[in-house]
């Protein structure tokens, strides 16, 4: 099989992957009755906090389908990353 064929199957199907994990909502923001923000553990609010540098990484490999941001628990400690959907005009309700 041709090289450049296998890598361009291969980023083909890794930015597939990418959409249908943002399709199924793996690591969204998720909404409970206390807040906007739940922690997946213990269900309390998150706090937001400072990116490291993986996170940045993390961002440019995954072509910034994702708008990461970091957050913890300050009830069970959980830490990681969180994403929403991102604005969209053409889904606005005001706009005639």
């Amino acid at each position: 099989m041709d090289q450049f064929l296998l890598v361009f199957i291969i980023i083909l199907l890794y930015v597939l992957l990418l959409f249908i994990i943002r399709h199924m909502g793996i690591g969204r923001k998720s909404i409970c009755k206390n807040c906007n923000n739940c922690c997946p553990d213990c269900g309390s609010a998150l706090d937001r906090v400072r990116r490291i540098a993986k996170d940045k990484v993390l961002h440019h490999i995954t072509f910034s389908i994702f708008d990461n941001k970091r957050y913890i628990c300050n009830e069970c400690g959980w830490e990681g990353l969180r994403w929403e959907e991102g604005y969209n005009p053409g889904k606005d309700s005001t706009q005639s």
